[in-house]
C-alpha cells in the first residue's frame, strides 16, 4: 500500500469511549490545567501592565516630566540594551555635540524636571 485513501480509512475502526468516560476525561484535564490557565492569565495581565508602564515612562521622558539626564544604568542593563535598536540611536546621540555634558556616573534615579535634588528646594 503506497498511500492511505478515504475508502481505507472509512473502514478503519476508531475506539470511542462512552460519553460518561469522555466527560470524566474532560473534567480531569480541566482540573489539572486550571492552575496553568490562571498563571497564563496572570502573566498576560502583567505583560499588559509592563507595556502600559513602559509607554507611560517613555511619554514622561519625552514630555520632560521625568529627567533622566545623568542616569547611569547598571552594567547588566547596558549589556542587554546594547543589542536593542535604541542602542544605535543612543550611540549616535553620544557622538553628536548637543552642547550638554554628563553630570557624573552616579546611579541616581530619574527625577521629575523641576523637582528638588539633593535635598535642595526647587
Amino acid at each position: 500500500m503506497d498511500s492511505l485513501r478515504l475508502p481505507i480509512l472509512q473502514d478503519f475502526p476508531v475506539p470511542i469511549p462512552p460519553l460518561e468516560e469522555q466527560d470524566a476525561i474532560v473534567a480531569w484535564i480541566e482540573e489539572h490545567t486550571r492552575n496553568l490557565d490562571r498563571s497564563i492569565a496572570t502573566i498576560r495581565r502583567e505583560i499588559d501592565l509592563i507595556r502600559e508602564y513602559r509607554t507611560r515612562l517613555v511619554a514622561d521622558v519625552v514630555t520632560g516630566k521625568l529627567d533622566v539626564r545623568g542616569l547611569t544604568l547598571p552594567a547588566e542593563s547596558r549589556e542587554e540594551a546594547a543589542g536593542s535598536p535604541l542602542a544605535h540611536a543612543e550611540a549616535d546621540a553620544d557622538e553628536s555635540d548637543l552642547g550638554e555634558e554628563s553630570e557624573g556616573e552616579g546611579e541616581a534615579a530619574p527625577t521629575p524636571l523641576g523637582a528638588a535634588e539633593d535635598g535642595e528646594d526647587a
